[in-house]
């Protein structure tokens, strides 16, 4: 039976949705209010559930500004064993690919060898659901998206993931990239005697020289994709009109009658 396994989680810290804006230049503003992606939360509750039963430790790694500092601290709080923040102006601008390069040399770097890598299925900031499959490409890792569920095996995992109207089981071997979706957990907050041994804990902080990558290779430099532009879009409709009267015969009257007013300029349900 599996036992004492090394779990990673790419954990990432975005902007509180009520405040998330962009900037100028169309990238996305960190400066504000900031939170656990949702998704990664529920990656970090099956690392955390997968410890607990066969023991061994869980590692979170992010990259991002140096107030990411406050996701990975929380993630500690709740009961994850270490953490690593890839942090440096030269990541500045990263897309998908060259952020996924990133993490990959770091989880090489600081972390490995390891057993599962946990990934939300996406973020609420991008919703691109990329890093987390580009990452087992870069590391050469089994990999299964949409992941609901989770059995132990003597020496694998059985997942169950979300397919458009139903389900998909798969036995995997380790080491596997697993990402996860909200239907997969409850998330646990932080709690007392994790928040306890937390105070002993720090984030260690590493740059890109530390995991070995040139300026070429991250941020803007390193991005194949850029944003050309932004546009707020503005939904102009008139308004709707709801006819729920007392009999179906009398609403289909009274929408008869607003279709043939000379006067109605409004959009009928």
């Amino acid at each position: 039976m599996l036992k004492d396994l090394h779990i990673v989680v790419m954990i990432k810290q975005v902007p509180v949705p009520k405040a998330m804006k962009t900037k100028a230049d169309g990238m996305m503003d960190r400066s504000g209010k900031s939170m656990m992606n949702p998704y990664c939360q529920n990656a970090l509750e099956e690392a955390l559930k997968l410890r607990d039963k066969v023991g061994g430790k869980v590692s979170v790694v992010s990259m991002g500004p140096p107030n990411a500092q406050q996701s990975l601290n929380e993630a500690l709080r709740r009961g994850a064993d270490e953490a690593y923040l890839l942090s440096d102006r030269l990541l500045a601008g990263s897309d998908t690919w060259a952020t996924a390069v990133a993490l990959s040399e770091t989880i090489k770097t600081f972390v490995s060898p390891f057993d599962v890598l946990f990934a939300g299925l996406q973020t609420i900031d991008g919703d691109t659901a990329h890093v987390g499959p580009q990452v087992a490409e870069h590391l050469g890792l089994y990999q299964v998206c949409y992941v609901d569920k989770i059995e132990l095996l003597e020496n694998s995992l059985k997942v169950r993931r979300l397919i458009e109207g139903g389900y998909e089981s798969f036995d995997v071997p380790l080491p596997v990239m697993l990402s996860i979706t909200k239907e997969a957990n409850t998330p646990r907050g932080p709690s007392l005697n994790a928040s306890l041994k937390a105070v002993n804990k720090e984030v260690k902080i590493v740059s890109v020289a530390d995991i070995g990558l040139s300026k070429e290779e991250v941020g803007l430099s390193g991005s194949p994709t850029i944003v050309s532009r932004v546009l707020n879009v503005v939904i102009n409709r008139p308004p709707v009109m709801l006819f729920n009267e007392k009999t179906p015969q009398e609403s289909v009257n009274k929408l008869l009658e607003t279709f043939n007013s000379a006067e109605s300029d409004v959009e009928v349900s």
